[in-house]
């Protein structure tokens, strides 16, 4: 059978084996190197999973306007990406 299985939310719930993001597990390296290091102190993430699910967390030093100004750049970026697709 090869219909899609679907939660009750609507949602297509993932059936093939997650398979790792080169690109993202090397930069996940390189955040972690800076940290080891202290170059970083403080970080505020999100994160989408296999299945879509967008999860968020923050740790450190995340005090302070510069981080909300730095998750504004980003926001905007990724809405330009977005945008661009359609």
């Amino acid at each position: 059978m090869s219909a899609q299985v679907v939660s009750l939310n609507g949602t297509v719930l993932a059936t093939e084996v997650p398979q790792p993001n080169e690109t993202l597990v090397h930069e996940l390296e390189r955040l972690l190197q800076a940290a080891r290091a202290g170059q970083i102190v403080g970080m505020a993430a999100a994160y989408q999973h296999q299945d879509r699910l967008i999860t968020y967390s923050y740790a450190g030093m995340i005090g302070g306007f510069g981080l909300l100004g730095g998750l504004d750049c980003l926001k905007e970026r990724l809405l330009r990406l977005v945008l661009s697709r359609d």
